[in-house]
C-alpha cells in the first residue's frame, strides 16, 4: 500500500490511527512531508497551544529527545532571554555560541519548565513553529505524542500534499 493510500484510508476512517498505522506513515513519509504536516497542526486554532504541545511532547521523549528538544528552542535565542524564565533552569544556554543543554540537565526540567520556555521564546523568535516541527520529523517517534485533534490535522495536510514539499 502507498503512503497516499495509506493516509486515505486513515483520514477516511475518521478514526484515531492505530500505532502500525502511524509506524508505517512515519516509517514512508519523507521529513518534508512530516514536518509540514506537524506544522500546520501546530499553526491550527484547532490545537492547543503551541507551548501545551511541546510541554506533552517533552513529557513523553527519551533523555535524549528532551535534550534535542531543548535545544531546538534555544538555538536561535540571545543571551539571558531566559533568565528570569522557569526558574532560570535553562539560563545560559541561549543562542549558538553557549553550551548545549546536555541529557543530564534536560532530566532536570518539568514539563512545566519547558512549557514557561516555549512561551518565553515564542516572543523572542518568530520562526520557533517550524522549528518544533522539525523535531517531529528528526524524531518521528514523538508524532505519537500529538493529541488526537493535531494528530488528525497533520495526517490530512500530508493526505493533501503528499509529494509537494
Amino acid at each position: 500500500m502507498s503512503l497516499a493510500d495509506l493516509l486515505q484510508q486513515i483520514v477516511g476512517a475518521a478514526t484515531q490511527p492505530s500505532a502500525g498505522q502511524l509506524d508505517q506513515v512515519t516509517q514512508n513519509a519523507s521529513k518534508a512531508d512530516l514536518q509540514s504536516g506537524v506544522s500546520a497542526a501546530l499553526r491550527s486554532d484547532q490545537t492547543p497551544d503551541l507551548s501545551q504541545i511541546v510541554s506533552q511532547m517533552f513529557g513523553q521523549a527519551s533523555p535524549e529527545q528532551q535534550a534535542a528538544i531543548l535545544n531546538t528552542i534555544t538555538a536561535k535565542l540571545g543571551p539571558g532571554a531566559l533568565a528570569s524564565v522557569a526558574g532560570g533552569v535553562l539560563a545560559g544556554h541561549e543562542g549558538a555560541d553557549t553550551p548545549q543543554v546536555s541529557v543530564a540537565k534536560a532530566g532536570t526540567v518539568t514539563s512545566d519548565q519547558v512549557r514557561d520556555v516555549v512561551n518565553a521564546a515564542q516572543q523572542h523568535e518568530p520562526g520557533l513553529l517550524e522549528r518544533i516541527s522539525g523535531i517531529y520529523a528528526e524524531h518521528p517517534d514523538l508524532i505519537k505524542t500529538l493529541g488526537a485533534g493535531a494528530l488528525t490535522i497533520a495526517l490530512a495536510h500530508m493526505k493533501n500534499n503528499i509529494g509537494k514539499n
